[in-house]
Formats: C-alpha cells, structure tokens, sequence
C-alpha cells in the first residue's frame, strides 16, 4: 500500500486541476467500457467476468479498502453493461475508445498539466513503469478525485477577478515619479479629462510607460490570481494611455466615467479576459473607483494599480465626500492585457485584436463628444450614454453569460430533447450554492447574488408551468404549497436579502442572530419550508406523470445544501481547548 501511496503522489501532481480530473472521470471509464465491448466480442463473458473479479481482489492489499470497493463497483458496472449492449461493431468501439484516449489527452493541454507518462518517458524501465500506471490507472483515478487543487464547481461559481497591489520597487516607484512630473509639465485641463495614447508618447515617457507595464509588481499580481503554468498575460500596447480626471462632467463623454458601466463589448468570447488596469501617478485621496458586483471600492493613490476585465466588470468613478480637491489633478496609467490558456492561444489573440480595435473607435468617438458643442455631437454625446447605461442594466440585472445560456437551453430544445431547456435551466442555483458555500473566497457577490435570483426564478417558473398546465382542485396540495412557502417566505423576510443568500457565509453582512419565527420553532425553515411546498407541487398527479424527475431532483439538491450548511456551520461555536 505504502508503493501505491508514493504513484500516487506523483499522480496527483499531474492531475490538481478540477476539469483534468472531472474529463478523467470521463475518458478512463470510456476506454475500459470500449475494451470490454471489444473483449465481449471474442471471448465468453463469463472469462471476462472472472478476470475481472481476479484482477479487482488483487487490488484489495494494495490500496486503500474506499478506493478497493469504489474501484470494484465500477468494474463491475462497466462489465455488465458492456454485457448488455447489443452493437458488435468492432470498429466503432476501436474508435470510441481512442477518441477517449485522445480527450484525455487534449484534458492535460487544455489545463497546461502534464501527463503522469511524461514523468517518466525517458526512464529506462518504461515499459514496467507503464504497466504498472495502467494496473493502477483506474485506483490512481479515484484517488485524484478528493485530492483536485479546488472544487469542482469552480466553474459555476462567480470567481471575483478584480486584481489588486502596490507598487514598491525602487524602479517602478523611480517610472512613476518621472510619470507625474512629464504629465505635470504637459499642464493637462482642468475642465475636462485628458488623454495621451502610449503609442504617441516621446521616447523617454514611453519607455518609462512600458518598463511599469512589464514590471514584475503588475505582472506578479496577475500571477496571484492566473496561474504561469496554465495562463499567458501579454501587454495590449494599442490601449494604453495616460489619464488625467476632471472635477466636472456635464453631460458630456467624461459622464461615462462616473456611471456605472462596462468598457467593451466581448463578453462572449470565453475563457479569456482583457484587462485593464488603473495605476495611481500621484497622491490622490478625492476620487474611488468602484466595482458594485465584487463590492470593491478602491481610493488609488501614488504606486496603488486595480485590473478588471475591460468587457465584463461594473465599475465607475465618483468623488469621495467630505475630500477637498487636490493641489494636482488625479493622474493615472491605464494598463491593458489579454489573459488567456496557454492552449487557447488563438482565441486569447482574437480577443486582444478584437478589444484593441474597439477601443481605438471608441476613444475617437469618445473625444469627438468630449466637449460637444453642434446639435449632432450633443445628440451623439446623449447616444453614448444612453448606450452605456442599457448595456450596463443588460449585465447587471440579467448578464450577457445567462442570456447566451438561456437561449443555448432553448434550442437544446430542439436539437436534443423536449425537456433539455427544464433540465437546464431548473437546477442551476443549486450548483451555485454548493459550489459557493463551499469555496467562501474570492466570489463576486453582487453576481452571485444575481446569477442565483436569476436562476432560482426560472425554476420557479417552471414548477408553476407544470403544476398550473396540469392542475385539478386539490386542497391538501394547495395547503402544502402556501404554508410552505409561506415559512419560506417569513424566514427570507426575517433574515434580508443579503443574509439570505450567504452574505454572512461570504463576509459581506456581520453575523446578528436571528429568533423571530421561523428561526425560534423550525430548524433550517427556509428549506424545510421549501421542500413542504415542492412536496406540495409533487403531490398534483398531472405533474407526477408529466415530470415524474422534477420535485424529486429539486427536493434532493436541496436537502444536500441543507446537509452542506449543517456540516459546515459558520455559526457554530469553536470547541474550547483545555
């Protein structure tokens, strides 16, 4: 066992990613599945049952009796299900077998891990060592499981990407006075904001610009966040420029500053982000920059740099109250990159090409407005905004991301099963309060908070659907459904909308105890509420017949958030250590 314990110390460090080891979970199952429907095709099933059970037992002194009997239970499935299909077609099994090979495979490049052969390609026991990694391949599997660098469900959770740190270096804190002091001898307006592009800049400003963009201080805290095996983080030159605020804005392009808003329009191209990045120049202490959905707020001043993703975060600007104006105006770089998966190099491309080109035609039509003075340029400046705000409202009260998802479910609707969009759509919020609860850190709670209002309100819609499409007077029915979501209701009023919906759990509320009703009679009413009335709904028997799976999904994801928040209590006492 102790020999098995050190392959699988090696193992694991192939195989921490949550999405190499959830594709393993896949692929590995698959190729076995394959050799057995080929093996079934040549040899008498009973032989290959019997190898099976020989091969399973002599695992039982060699690893750990959970990953023996897990390992055992699913020989066994694969063998008999093998068993019972009836396509003999060896080709296609051959197929389906190196077409999991391969996506195990593309599992390693797509996460930047590498493969647990590659360790020791070059030995000169390969062959042995080979043997061995396929005689332990599905236990090394199973043991991978528990041990993934995160959670699963990480995937779902609305991950905080605002970075943030301070630049300290002799160098950079040097690049940064000489930055101040040339945008001081420029002697930038007061009335309106002023602009220099990076690519426009004399040789000895645009030097300094380009040693702070690379410095090791901003480059290290994306690696905090953006793991250097896994992502690429490159300068996007085209965007970048120098920034000097005003202290007035009338209706003009600078109002864009000041509400909230995002800055560009790809949001939907996946996995990678373009960042941009606010680097404070000099002393400031009157204006913030805000960030609503993280919530963040950061006052930047002399060395202070904050990076959010140019095509998806809120933010915006606002004067601090009770500061008076600076001797200088508030000064900053605006620093941009692109961070994408090394294996998704092309698209991380596209989507620096795609930002860049957007904001060199945004910025002209954002200075064309700048001071509007004809009726075109006013009603042009008035366009931008309300442009701006209608994209801002689009994120924040739905996102783009659940309106693609959505319209994916519906046209699941025809292309895969009548009932792909219920399925999809019903149990979202339950993935995301497991998978939040669990990881507490680093999460977006205003998108959190509307990703799961959201989802839970579409799930809702379709138990009404069904229950009202199916509905035939029954009293006890009703009763359930209002008394149970009646305490449900009474408990979400007792606790707020925040508390509710973890805002103790995530740190955004102080605990305060809660024992008015429900809290003072009924353990956890908010979901035993809510399960009465899904039992409530359950019990119409149009709906039974219609989506038998329905309630009793709901009831189960629900009940195993419920056993979640007992495990792992945040209001419970730690136990005194005499």
């Amino acid at each position: 066992m102790s020999h098995f314990a050190e392959l699988c110390a090696g193992f694991r460090k192939c195989h921490s990613n949550p999405l190499n080891v959830a594709l393993h979970v896949v692929t590995t199952p698959t190729c076995i599945f394959a050799v057995y429907c080929l093996a079934n095709q040549y040899v008498e099933q009973n032989i290959v049952r019997g190898f099976t059970a020989i091969y399973c037992l002599s695992l039982l002194p060699l690893v750990p009796f959970a990953i023996f009997v897990l390992n055992t239970g699913a020989f066994a499935a694969l063998c008999v299900g093998s068993s019972m299909v009836s396509c003999t077609c060896a080709q296609l099994w051959s197929e389906v077998f190196v077409a999991a090979y391969i996506l195990q495979e593309v599992s390693h490049w797509i996460t930047g891990e590498i493969t647990y052969q590659s360790t020791y390609q070059k030995k000169q026991n390969f062959f042995g060592l080979l043997l061995q990694h396929t005689y332990f391949l599905m236990p090394l599997v199973l043991d991978a499981i528990p041990n993934v660098d995160g959670h699963y469900l990480t995937w779902i959770v609305a991950q905080n990407t605002v970075v943030h740190t301070k630049l300290t270096a002799p160098k950079e804190k040097a690049n940064l006075a000489f930055m101040r002091q040339w945008i001081l001898d420029q002697k930038p307006s007061t009335e309106q904001t002023t602009h220099w592009w990076f690519n426009k800049l004399d040789e000895k400003p645009r030097k300094a610009f380009d040693e702070i963009a690379t410095s090791e201080g901003v480059l290290g805290m994306f690696r905090e966040k953006f793991s250097k095996a896994i992502y690429n983080v490159e300068v996007l030159e085209g965007m970048n420029e120098i920034y000097v605020a005003c202290e007035q804005h009338k209706m003009n392009s600078d109002t864009v500053f000041y509400m909230q808003h995002i800055d560009g329009p790809w949001y939907m191209i996946p996995f990678c982000g373009a960042y941009r990045c606010i680097l404070a120049v000099n002393d400031n202490e009157r204006i913030s920059t805000l960030f609503p959905m993280a919530p963040a707020k950061h006052t930047l001043t002399n060395g202070d740099i904050v990076g959010f993703d140019f095509n998806r975060e809120i933010h915006y600007i606002e004067n601090n109250p009770g500061t008076v104006k600076g001797k200088e105006p508030r000064m900053t770089l605006k620093l941009h990159y692109v961070v994408y998966p090394k294996a998704l190099k092309p698209l991380g491309k596209l989507l620096g090409y795609l930002t860049t080109l957007y904001d060199i035609n945004a910025r002209k039509l954002f200075l064309a407005t700048i001071k509007p003075t004809g009726l075109f340029s006013q009603i042009t400046a008035y366009g931008i905004l309300v442009v701006t705000n209608l994209m801002f409202l689009g994120e924040k009260l739905v996102g783009y991301y659940n309106m693609v998802y959505v319209a994916l479910a519906v046209l699941g609707n025809f292309l895969v099963h009548d009932r792909f969009y219920l399925c999809a759509t019903s149990f979202m919020h339950y993935m995301m309060y497991l998978g939040t609860y669990h990881q507490k850190t680093n999460i977006s709670y205003g998108t959190f908070l509307r990703n799961v209002i959201f989802f839970k309100t579409l799930a809702l819609i379709n138990l009404a659907y069904f229950y009202l499409t199916s509905f035939q007077y029954d009293p006890i029915s009703l009763a359930m459904i209002v008394i149970g979501y009646g305490i449900s209701g009474k408990a979400a009023a007792a606790l707020g909308v925040e508390k509710t919906y973890f805002g103790v759990e995530l740190g955004i509320c102080k605990p305060k105890w809660v024992d008015a009703f429900p809290y003072n009679v009924i353990p956890h009413p908010m979901i035993v509420g809510s399960i009465l009335g899904l039992l409530g709904i359950f019990k119409m028997e149009g709906l039974r017949q219609a989506v038998p799976y329905l309630v009793p999904v709901h009831i189960f994801l629900y009940t195993c958030h419920m056993l979640q928040e007992i495990v792992f209590d945040v209001y419970r006492q730690p136990k005194k250590v005499d």
